[in-house]
């Protein structure tokens, strides 16, 4: 008796694994990979494939997206290695089923997966009007880091804000945040090391103004060290992402948070202002 209740168990257990594998794919987070994506259209380009609602208008932007991963294996010095997928979550409903672990989800206007083939755009940006190709491009340079290293150090560059999202929000352009003219007028009035830093981080938070602050950083490091140098520091960051310190201070020959220090003085002095 005892064999055979534990071989219904097991068998039923089997079963429940099996139907939610199933139902992964379909409805849930294996949804980019799903050959049947119920409830959405599909619009091919050349390099990516775009998924929206069937209810939903498809944005003009997705028609940029071979154009704007063109650009962006140009300005970050890397390429492509497979295409990319696009899910325009058609409802809130179906961002929370796809990414049950994003516990801020509703707060996001995009999301890449670590596996840098799978990009969710949710329904905040038509809920505050925000552009689609801001933050399609992105998350296109989220996507295009994730495929030129391994899936753990995609995760670990999460721990690195100041260069993850800095690169991501200056390739987007994104003035979503905060314009320059007001980032300029704050700046002066804060110190921005604590915005960059890491270790450094103080409460309150403004995340808005660190997008700000972190994509206009990258900006001044290619300017005062050349491009040649800062793509030295992404392919040996991306391939190293717990030694950034280290090699931060090999690559441009001063420590982290000295480079940051002459960041924040060189705006407040005006004497390195951010073109745009």
């Amino acid at each position: 008796m005892m064999k055979i209740r534990r071989s219904k168990i097991v068998t039923g257990l089997a079963l429940f694994f099996f139907l939610a594998l199933a139902l992964a794919f379909p409805f849930g987070p294996l949804l980019p990979w799903s050959p049947l994506k119920f409830g959405y259209n599909h619009v091919g380009y050349a390099r990516a494939d775009v998924y929206v609602g069937e209810h939903n208008p498809v944005s003009n932007d997705y028609g940029l997206v071979d154009r704007m991963m063109n650009e962006a294996e140009v300005f970050h010095g890397l390429l492509y290695r497979r295409r990319v997928r696009v899910i325009e979550c058609k409802d809130w409903r179906a961002c929370d089923r796809s990414l049950p672990w994003m516990g801020n989800l509703h707060g996001l206007g995009g999301v890449t997966l670590a596996t840098g083939d799978a990009i969710y755009i949710t329904p905040k940006l038509k809920e505050k009007g925000f552009s689609t190709a801001e933050f399609l491009r992105h998350e296109l340079s989220h996507a295009l880091i994730s495929q030129n290293t391994s899936m753990l150090s995609s995760f670990k560059l999460n721990e690195q804000p100041w260069f993850n999202e800095g690169l991501a929000v200056s390739f987007g352009r994104q003035s979503n945040y905060v314009k320059r003219d007001e980032f300029l007028a704050r700046a002066k009035q804060i110190d921005l090391v604590n915005y960059l830093d890491p270790a450094k981080r103080v409460e309150p938070w403004d995340q808005r103004f660190a997008y700000a602050t972190q994509r206009y950083f990258i900006e001044y490091l290619r300017a005062q060290f050349g491009e040649d140098r800062f793509r030295q520091f992404l392919r040996k960051n991306i391939g190293q992402p717990v030694a950034w310190r280290a090699t931060f201070a090999d690559v441009f020959q001063l420590p982290f948070d000295r480079v940051t220090q002459v960041y924040s003085e060189a705006l407040k002095a005006g004497r390195w202002t951010p073109a745009e």
